[in-house]
Formats: C-alpha cells, sequence, structure tokens
C-alpha cells in the first residue's frame, strides 16, 4: 500500500506538469493582454452537513494566496461578451484548526468572467480547477475519524464572486466569497470531502494601466455543427476490497454551437468501472463493468478554454450503478490554430458524489 501511494504522488505530479505546460501555452497567445499579480487573506469555515461532521471538523480556516493573471483586451467577440475575462493561476496554503485534517496548500487555474465593469469598480464570477495537498489524512489507526480526506493530493475546485475597486490606474482593492470543494475523486478511500465558505480581502496590481474600455466588434453569431470523440481513462478505489482499478469512458458527443460563447449536444457514453464487480451484490461476471448511458451537454466557451457540464441516464447495466444517473463536470483546452484536439479534466458524479477523476484527450472531427 505505501508503494501503491507513492507510485499514487508520481502520477499526480506528472499530471501537474502536464496542465502547467498547458497553462504556459495559454499565456504564450496572450502575451500581450494585460498582466496582474495579487495577493489576498481569508478567513473561512467548514461546512458540515451532519452531526457526526460537526463534532470532529466544525472548525475555523485562515489562509493567504498569491496569483497572476491576465485580463483580455483584445478584440474578438468573446472577449466583448464576457467584458474581457481574466485567467490565471494561484497558490493558496490554509490554516485549519483541526488536529484531524491538519492544513491545506493549493494551486489552481482560475477563470474569472467579469459581470460588471466601470472604470473603478469590477464584479466579476470566479471558477478555479486544481490540486490541494493535506497534511493529514484519514488512518484506521491514527486518524480514524478523518473520514473526508483519504489521500494527501485531492482535486481543488473554487467558484464565487469578487469585487475590485480601483484606487488608481494600476492598484485596486479586492473582496470575495467563495466556495471551495476538496475531494480525491474516490482515489483513495474514505472520501467524503471537505467543503469551506471563505470570505478574502486582498490587492491587485495591474502591471499595464487598468483599461476599462472594451472595443467594438463585429458580434459574429454564425452557427455550426460538431462532433468530437474522446477517451477519459480514470483510476476508481473500491470500497468494498479497497483496491485500485481502472476505469474508462469513450464518448461520441455531437454538439449545437448556438453562440460564439455557449453550445449544447448529445453524448452517446460507453463506461468501464472496474470496481462493479467489487460489490457484495455482483454476480462477478466481467460485463458488470461495463454500462452505456445518454447524456444532455451544455458548454461555456472562452476561446480555447471550455466548461463542460453534462447530465446522463444509463441504459445499460444501470442497475449495477449507485443511481440510474449520472453527472459531469470538465474543464477542457483545445490545442492549436485549428483547435482540432483537445485536454482536459472532468468529474463523473452521481447526485453530486464523485465517482472518480477522469483525464480526456479527445478529437474534434469538424464544422458542418
Amino acid at each position: 500500500m505505501k508503494l501503491l501511494n507513492e507510485h499514487f504522488k508520481v502520477r499526480m505530479f506528472r499530471i501537474l506538469f502536464c496542465v502547467v505546460f498547458i497553462f504556459c501555452a495559454i499565456a504564450e497567445n496572450v502575451a500581450a493582454q494585460n498582466h496582474f499579480l495579487g495577493a489576498d487573506v481569508r478567513y473561512g469555515h467548514i461546512l458540515c452537513n451532519d452531526a457526526k461532521a460537526r463534532m470532529h471538523i466544525n472548525s475555523p480556516e485562515k489562509g493567504v494566496s498569491v496569483y497572476w493573471g491576465y485580463n483580455f483586451e483584445g478584440g474578438d467577440y468573446w472577449h466583448s461578451f464576457w467584458k474581457n475575462p481574466s485567467f490565471g493561476v494561484e497558490l493558496s496554503c490554509d490554516a485549519i484548526d483541526n488536529a484531524i485534517i491538519g492544513n491545506r496548500f493549493g494551486v489552481l487555474f482560475f477563470i474569472r468572467p467579469s459581470i460588471y465593469k466601470s472604470k473603478s469598480l469590477v464584479l466579476d464570477g470566479f471558477m478555479g480547477l486544481g490540486l490541494s495537498y493535506f497534511s493529514r489524512i484519514h488512518n484506521p489507526y491514527t486518524n480514524p475519524d478523518n473520514i473526508y480526506i483519504g489521500s494527501h493530493l485531492n482535486a481543488l475546485i473554487n467558484f464565487g464572486f469578487q469585487t475590485s475597486y480601483f484606487v488608481t490606474d494600476h492598484l485596486a482593492l479586492c473582496a470575495a466569497i467563495k466556495f471551495s470543494h476538496s475531494s480525491n475523486g474516490q482515489l483513495m478511500r474514505p472520501n467524503n470531502g471537505l467543503n469551506l465558505l471563505q470570505f478574502e480581502l486582498g490587492a491587485e496590481y495591474y502591471i499595464c494601466k487598468y483599461k476599462y474600455a472594451v472595443a467594438e466588434v463585429d458580434k459574429d453569431r454564425t452557427k455550426a455543427n460538431e462532433i468530437n470523440v474522446s477517451l477519459s481513462p480514470a483510476i476508481a478505489h473500491s470500497l468494498y476490497d479497497r483496491h485500485h482499478y481502472f476505469s474508462a469512458a469513450v464518448s461520441v458527443a455531437y454538439s449545437r454551437r448556438f453562440h460564439p460563447c455557449f453550445s449544447y449536444g448529445l453524448s452517446c457514453d460507453f463506461m468501464y468501472n472496474g470496481t462493479n464487480i467489487t460489490s457484495p451484490y455482483s454476480e462477478g461476471r466481467l460485463s458488470e463493468n461495463f454500462s452505456q448511458g445518454f447524456a444532455a451537454t451544455f458548454e461555456c466557451r472562452w476561446d480555447a478554454v471550455v466548461l463542460r457540464m453534462a447530465l446522463g441516464a444509463y441504459i445499460w447495466h444501470g442497475k449495477y450503478q449507485k443511481l440510474p444517473y449520472y453527472e459531469r463536470v470538465g474543464l477542457f483546452y483545445y490545442l492549436g490554430k485549428t483547435k482540432s484536439q483537445y485536454v482536459g479534466v472532468s468529474i463523473k458524479a452521481h447526485a453530486a458524489s464523485a465517482e472518480y477523476i477522469e483525464w480526456t484527450y479527445g478529437i474534434r472531427l469538424g464544422n458542418f
């Protein structure tokens, strides 16, 4: 088990390296945009949803973070539509006043689509995806009450709102409220996950002057149909025998791009989860690991970056799943000038309870 944990850490750090490489590729494409540096302090509290959690981890959190970002100010329609959104990377450290959970260190990539902008006041949405490291995890002997964090490395998901007030052309004072979730996607059980509500105060410094003006652009609303084929491998941890099993999904999807920034569609998913036959209710047949479903999809687009949400229902072998329906939420990056290939990460879940984390490679077959 110790060797398995070491292999898991090596694999996660390789994934982090790939994510950093992708981020650098994005940054290269926007080198002429408006860069900024920021820092904040925050106070938060763990959100407990049952009496056991309130007894064990009902604790405050104090933290700091530093980040670098860039604000789009080009002439593309999506820049204007999202009111010149921001992208960036954030490093954080959170001290949780609880011996069961320990402290958390995080790195995430964020998107800040603007909701309102004026010459001195900005209101942004905030969505972030990355990795977190916890100093204390579940141990059946030394830390049995920690049923929330089962591995040191976890996915980190943040979303909320941030407001900025510019006191000069370069300096802004910021305040934010965010919901933060950490979970390993059942790579290691137990894994109830950890949710925090955070309040932040900070400042941002724009290397170039902050520019309020939004360029007038041609609002091209050309409609297009797309076919995507993707492969999404994953590793799932069995609740019953505590071993890791290979999982994967192959998807063939149709999407209708009805707006430069939005599309909807339908996906046919062929899925494999090696943990199914470890259930005491299983008959032990290999075919029980396979399932098929259809999912309705919706996408928000920021040029090469896509946030994809899906809600699906099983049509074959659904009885071996937790529920007859499933959800997916993922962030993807389209590669190259033609954007014919993409990579990304998503979470497959049942009623918001993660089944596993997927690492996706896909091909867009073209528009028609």
